[in-house]
Formats: C-alpha cells, structure tokens, sequence
C-alpha cells in the first residue's frame, strides 16, 4: 500500500524524470548531497531579500492580510528547507523524509509565487524579478533530488519484488511439505 501511495505521489514527477533519467546517469551519494545542499545555500540566500519585503505596508495601501500571512510562511519555510536538506545530507536513502522535503520545496516555490505578485503591485517590480531569479536557480538541484527519489524508489520496488519473490517461493515449498504427525 505504501509504495503504491508513493507511486501515486511521484506521478507528476514521473514523465519528466523519466527523460531526464534516459538521459542521465544515476545520482550518486556525492551528488545528492551537494544537490541538498545547494537547495540550502539558495534558500538562504533569499532570506535576507525577504526580509526586505514590507507586506504590513502592502495592507496600508489595500493589499489583502493574507500577504502577511504569506511573507510569514516564506520565512518560516526558508527555515523548514534548510533543516530538511541537514538533514536528508545525513542520511539521504530516507524516501519518505526525500519526499516531505520535496513537497515541501514545491509548496514553497508556488507560495513565493504569489507573494511576488504583490511585491510587483505594492513594492518593487525589479526587486520581485531577482527573487524569482535567485529562487529558480535551485531548480537543478531539485531536478537532481526528483531524479534521485525516482531512482530509490524503483531500487525500493526491485527490493520489494525480489522478497516477494523468494517469499512466495518458500510458501510453495512448505506447502508441498506433508504435515507432521502429532
């Protein structure tokens, strides 16, 4: 059941990673590690740009709430990315923990998205393009992690069927066996 919900969850991923991975070779350990790390290192590296922003000031000027909201999570996920590459630096094989951090990598670039919205409208347009700008320059390496997740997964699968296999094969065997007598 899990790794059919995993497979469920790395669909989207799925067609692009597939031609990626046609055309590139597996994701080493090392690899995989500096790819975390360069996540953390962009997410740090907008921080100090999102704190430049002003969104109490965007309100002042008819700017829904919920920007402030958003600003506040930007922050707060800056922090979530950067504990969750330490940590996936540390034991990277960790699926499950590979894909919060994912999700969560997605969920953050989507929000920053909208927030840049009204950092053009009730701020600064130019300052909205180098944000995007220095946001998307982690895209390589959340390429990398995707292709990395897909590879461990389908390692995990080839794992799995490899049990199931012999798991069925030792079922057979005991039961042709005759039962014991009491």
């Amino acid at each position: 059941m899990r790794l059919f919900l995993i497979s469920v969850l790395l669909l989207p991923f799925a067609a692009f990673a597939q031609q990626s991975a046609a055309q590139a070779d597996p994701v080493s350990e090392d690899q995989i590690k500096a790819a975390l790390a360069g996540v953390s290192q962009h997410a740090a590296r907008i921080e100090p740009m999102l704190k430049q922003l002003n969104p109490a000031d965007w309100v002042a000027k008819g700017a829904p709430q919920t920007y402030v909201a958003q600003w506040n999570s930007a922050l707060s996920e800056i922090q979530s990315i950067r504990i969750d590459m330490a940590n996936l630096g540390q034991r990277p094989d960790q699926m499950s923990d590979g894909l919060k951090a994912l999700f969560r990598i997605g969920s953050y670039h989507q929000g920053l998205r909208s927030l840049m919205g009204a950092v053009r409208r009730y701020q600064n347009p130019a300052l909205a393009d180098l944000i995007e700008s220095v946001a998307a320059e982690d895209q390589g390496d959340v390429e990398r992690m995707q292709q990395y997740l897909l590879e461990l997964a389908g390692d995990k699968e080839r794992q799995f069927d490899v049990v199931n296999t012999e798991a069925q094969r030792c079922r057979g065997m005991l039961s042709k066996q005759p039962a014991r007598p009491r």
